[in-house]
């Protein structure tokens, strides 16, 4: 071969390599975004579940939302699910539209799935959206919930194992697992199997759940060996990442467990009001095994890539520096009665604090909007203390 020819060869292949780098750079982004898990993620699933136990649709909630209406979220306004949204959109939208919302009357809706993922039936493909910004502004500039695209399967009670699940009469990890595949199996029969996988592989699933089987060990089956409920824990999860994996999923976003043992609802159960270490350490553990989970399963699923979010820290943070946020209260709910007013959730009779951003917790067991927003932004956009290997900001943007 001369060398002119080889000079052509490799100019060609540089050519490709910029042709297909440009290509994957236009199409960086992602078009919609999945969330599953329990009440801190919820935006009005259980408003749809005739016998779950936990409700968001009475006021105090939503006092800060939209038109301070009850929208289904466990806060005063805005959740984690909204402000996830912003990450990977911009700060215009809120979280998507509840899976169970695309049902009127009891019955399916191809026509809400199609809006809730913005797609053109016609084209069969999705319009652009906003690409993610580098920053959260406040609340009060938005003027409007505006739901982003993709869809919330999120429910109240939720934990990763069904009998826990149970407990609230909730969804269980695996009822939205099966939503999930549901929708899949409808997108393919809308746009075919081929553009479903390609939405599905670009688009992110966060997931934010197991807070509630720490609960519940604390309170009721701490006689169980822990190490072995961790690892039921950790099969299920393990199970539940690879099926959405199967189906297309490749980002992946992880809430890790919170700091949850310093929540009202622990410290009420205790004589003395201190935190619950035994729900902390099962966190800590549950969490470690979880990260590491996610590290050896990129090691055999191709493609796969992950965030994980640590709350458990950055929860740990507002506890101990809680005046570098401008937070005055990190042991009493915003919105209850009694002992920590987390004698009741928060209902139209309970006692409501004025200034709502100065308190860590909204109820019981729930972040202010103010803190959920701070917990968001840390996985988001904080370095690896935070968030590995990525961030949240990064995995949205592959």
């Amino acid at each position: 071969m001369t060398t002119s020819n080889t000079v052509t060869l490799i100019n060609i292949s540089v050519i490709i390599l910029i042709v297909i780098s440009s290509s994957s750079l236009s199409n960086a982004g992602s078009p919609a975004l999945f969330i599953l898990g329990d009440s801190l993620l919820d935006v009005g699933t259980n408003n749809f579940v005739l016998q779950a136990v936990g409700k968001a649709k009475y006021p105090h909630y939503g006092i800060d939302f939209f038109n301070s209406t009850p929208s289904g979220r466990f806060s005063n306004g805005l959740n984690v699910a909204d402000f996830i949204a912003r990450v990977v959109f911009g700060d215009s939208v809120t979280s998507p539209p509840a899976y169970l919302s695309l049902f009127h009357s009891g019955k399916y809706s191809e026509k809400r799935l199609v809006k809730a993922l913005d797609l053109s039936p016609r084209r069969g493909r999705w319009r652009r959206w906003r690409r993610p910004t580098t920053g959260s502004n406040p609340v009060s500039l938005v003027p409007r919930e505006n739901p982003a695209v993709g869809i919330n399967f999120a429910s109240s009670g939720t934990a990763i194992l069904d009998v826990n699940s149970a407990v609230d009469q909730a969804l269980a990890l695996s009822d939205q697992l099966s939503q999930v595949i549901f929708v899949y199996g409808n997108l393919s029969a809308t746009i075919g199997s081929w553009k479903a996988q390609l939405l599905f592989a670009k688009s992110p699933f966060f997931l934010g759940v197991g807070n509630n089987d720490v609960h519940f060990f604390a309170l009721f089956r701490a006689k169980l060996d822990p190490d072995k409920y961790i690892d039921s824990l950790i099969e299920t999860y393990n199970y539940t990442l690879t099926t959405l994996y199967n189906i297309g999923a490749r980002k992946f976003g992880i809430i890790s467990i919170p700091y949850i043992g310093c929540s009202p609802l622990m410290r009420v159960t205790i004589v003395g009001g201190n935190c619950s270490k035994t729900a902390n350490d099962l966190a800590q553990q549950l969490n470690d095994k979880l990260e590491n989970l996610l590290g050896n399963m990129t090691l055999y699923l191709k493609g796969m890539v992950y965030s994980f979010g640590n709350t458990y820290d950055k929860l740990v943070d507002l506890y101990e520096n809680p005046e570098r946020y401008n937070i005055k209260n990190v042991r009493d709910a915003c919105c209850g009665l009694g002992r920590f007013n987390a004698m009741t959730n928060c209902h139209p009779l309970a006692v409501l604090c004025k200034n709502r951003d100065e308190y860590l917790f909204w109820d019981v067991s729930h972040p202010s909007q103010y803190a959920a927003q701070l917990l968001v932004e840390a996985a988001a956009y904080g370095d690896s203390t935070y968030a590995r290997p990525i961030n949240w900001s990064k995995l949205a943007s592959l």
